[in-house]
Parts: structure tokens; C-alpha cells; sequence
């Protein structure tokens, strides 16, 4: 392909995208990322994480000018350090999730072990009591190093009622992967609540309206570029809004069968720099 002229968003996703199954990102994948930024292009990490959360590799290229996070539930101004929009959850809800949750753990009858995180104005927030277990924890991949790295662990978690009213996002990772997806069709039809999944079990809440591709389209407004110069790469649920937004959507050869017929693209696994590859071909640099 010839290389663009015209100024393009590249939305991409973190984890299963730019993050290989060791959960860390390729120089070849930096490589193209610098590249595009210094071409003048705007490289926007859209993740269901928080900006201290982004991998280093990412949050350290030159250039960076906005970010969507927390699928979607901030915008975040990079140049300014500052919050463009945020959706905090409806007040009292992240404790009805926790609360229910526990209830149909009850009723299962099974010893399902799980661990919560949730973000509120920039800081990602876990249990003391699951620090120690996190070694343990049969949830493949980094799930530890992640957990155990720019989290404030709190004691009393359940009690921090002023910090749970203000959660943008509220994220539960469940050991048993079916259960995890019984807590999503339950949750699924709550009209003030989005629902998604970005990981193997994993249930991630945000406000109503809130995903990666309504922050994306704020952004698109903001800088005046439309659907045709904006390239989305992703591999789950949570991206499933962003790749139906963008006119070059991309899902990654290791995403679920619905992912991929959403996408126009599929592109190599993250495994094998799947994001790179696309990108070197789609902006003529495989040349």
C-alpha cells in the first residue's frame, strides 16, 4: 500500500494487542508506533486500563496526545495532563455489583475465588486481602505483575463507600471463567450499566453509554477527522464499539470468532506482532 498523506487516528487496544501473552510489547511494535507519531499521526492507546496503568513501552513514546481509557469512561488530554470527559458509574452501584455478586457465589454452592479492582479519578484501587493470593491465582498470563503493580490496596475494601460512588469502572476476575460469564448475562440487562469482558473471565462495569468507541468518536469530533482515517486494532469484547466505529477496524488473529466478523481486517495473533504487521502494510513502510 502507498504510504498516507492524510492525518489518521490509530486506536489501539492493550492487552491481547499491543501486549504479546508475556504481556509485553515488541521493539518492532514501538517501532511503528514512534513512526506514525513522528509522521504526524495520532497514536491514541484505548484501553480498558488507566493511564498509569498503560505498559511503559507505550505510555514513554514521544508524541502521545490523547488516550481513551477505562473502556472509554475517560478521555484523557496526554499533552495537558488533564481529563477532557469521564463518566463515573451511577452512586451506589459498584456496592450493589459487589454485594450480588456475593449473593449468587452463596447460592452456587462453589468456593469461586475472585479479585476486584476499580478506578476512580486516575487511581485503580484493589483488596488488601487478595494481595497475598495473587501469586496463586489460576488466571493466566500477567494477572499478578498487573494486580500487584500501580494499585493502592486497600483494608476495609467494601467500606470505602465515598471511593466506590465515585468508580468509573468497577472490574471483577473470576477464577472460574463460566462463572464470570453468568455475572455478565445477569448484569447485562441493568439499564444504567455497560457490561463487557476484556480477559478469560472477567467482568468489566462501567456507566450506560460508556465504551472505547463513543470516546473514540469524542475524539474524532474534537480534532475533525472522520470513520475513513481512523484505524482500530483489537481482540475482545470491550473493543467490539471502537472496531465498529472506524472505517480500517482490525481484529487480532487471537480474538473470538464474533470479533473478527465485526472487523474489516484480520491481521497475525499478538503473539507474532500481529498490529505491527497491519500497520507496516496499511502506511506503506513494508516497503
Amino acid at each position: 500500500m502507498e504510504q498516507k498523506k492524510e492525518r489518521y487516528i490509530i486506536a489501539v487496544d492493550m492487552d491481547g494487542t499491543l501486549l504479546n501473552s508475556q504481556g509485553q510489547v515488541t521493539k518492532r511494535t514501538t517501532d511503528i508506533l514512534q513512526r506514525l507519531l513522528d509522521e504526524g499521526h495520532y497514536v491514541v492507546p484505548s484501553s480498558g486500563r488507566s493511564q498509569k496503568l498503560l505498559p511503559p513501552a507505550v505510555a514513554l513514546l514521544k508524541g502521545i496526545s490523547y488516550a481513551v481509557l477505562e473502556n472509554g469512561a475517560v478521555v484523557w488530554d496526554w499533552k495537558d495532563s488533564c481529563t477532557l470527559e469521564r463518566f463515573p458509574m451511577p452512586e451506589g452501584m459498584s456496592e450493589r455489583i459487589l454485594s450480588d455478586t456475593e449473593r449468587m457465589i452463596r447460592i452456587s454452592g462453589k468456593e469461586i475465588r475472585y479479585y476486584v479492582e476499580f478506578f476512580t479519578e486516575g487511581q485503580v484501587y484493589a483488596d488488601e486481602n487478595d494481595r497475598e493470593s495473587l501469586r496463586g491465582s489460576d488466571i493466566p498470563g500477567n494477572f499478578a505483575d498487573y494486580m500487584l503493580h500501580d494499585h493502592i490496596f486497600l483494608e476495609n475494601f467494601r467500606e470505602q463507600k465515598s471511593l466506590l460512588d465515585q468508580a468509573e469502572k468497577l472490574n471483577l476476575f473470576f477464577e472460574d471463567q463460566e462463572f464470570g460469564a453468568v455475572i455478565r448475562k445477569e448484569w447485562s440487562n441493568v439499564p444504567e450499566l455497560s457490561v463487557t469482558s476484556s480477559v478469560a473471565g472477567n467482568a468489566e462495569f462501567n456507566a450506560k453509554g460508556v465504551n472505547k468507541g463513543n470516546g473514540l468518536l469524542s475524539l474524532m469530533k474534537d480534532l475533525g477527522i472522520n470513520r475513513e482515517h481512523v484505524v482500530a486494532i483489537g481482540d475482545s469484547d470491550n473493543d467490539l464499539e471502537m472496531l465498529q466505529m472506524a472505517g480500517v477496524s482490525v481484529a487480532m488473529g487471537n480474538a473470538a470468532a464474533h470479533i473478527k466478523e465485526a472487523a474489516v481486517y484480520v491481521t497475525e495473533d499478538n503473539d507474532h506482532e500481529g498490529a505491527a504487521a497491519f500497520l507496516e502494510k496499511f502506511f506503506g513502510f513494508d516497503k
